[in-house]
């Protein structure tokens, strides 16, 4: 077995280790101190402060508590864990907006979404029109397209930092009883008598 040279890191590298370090958190999700120091090829004396620093920051939680025989494992916590595709992280992006603005506009939300995702006004109001559906939002001011005028909104029910989403339903219809009879998350359906 061939084992890479593991360095000692020093001061100076602390920050540029972290941020990799975080970057391989986020990739593999559960990790241990051991994990870390092998991607990273750095001394295991390097990991622990780091890990402790992000345990009282919040970013990650102890999924397993080292106990005989078994090494601690982590797991970044809900807030800092990056959702894989686009659609998660705008919804994600909002939301945070959202929850952190008193009133705001599809605009508003657009600018306070990270850059690199480049959320579109269009994406911030057809998300707000789904949370006003969900009665999640009031409107404050509604749009007027002749003045150029967007809707000004309110957030009603801050239910917590997991962003609700649009999900589409799968269901089976049968036109000869005009029932259906399935729906996706529901199971099948019987007929109303």
């Amino acid at each position: 077995m061939i084992r890479r040279a593991r360095r000692i890191v020093t001061k100076d590298e602390l920050p540029e280790l972290e941020a990799k370090a975080w970057e391989i958190v986020q990739r593999i999700g559960v990790f241990g101190h051991a994990e870390l120091a092998v991607e990273l090829s750095v001394s295991p004396r390097h990991i622990p402060p780091m890990v402790r620093k992000w345990l009282e920051e919040g970013r990650v939680q102890i999924k397993i508590h080292q106990a005989k025989g078994q090494r601690a494992r982590f797991e970044p916590t809900f807030e800092y864990r990056e959702p894989k595709d686009r659609i998660s992280q705008v919804a994600h992006q909002l939301w945070t907006a959202m929850r952190g603005l008193k009133k705001f506009t599809p605009t508003d939300l657009a600018a306070h979404c990270r850059e690199d995702l480049r959320v579109t006004v269009p994406e911030a109001s057809a998300y707000a029109q789904a949370l006003l559906r969900g009665e999640y939002l009031r409107v404050l001011q509604r749009a007027a397209p002749d003045q150029k005028r967007e809707a000004t909104y309110q957030l009603l029910k801050n239910t917590g930092p997991r962003a609700p989403c649009e999900k589409r339903v799968v269901a089976l219809w049968d036109p000869n009883e005009g029932v259906f009879s399935y729906v996706t998350g529901v199971g099948r359906m019987e007929r109303a008598k």
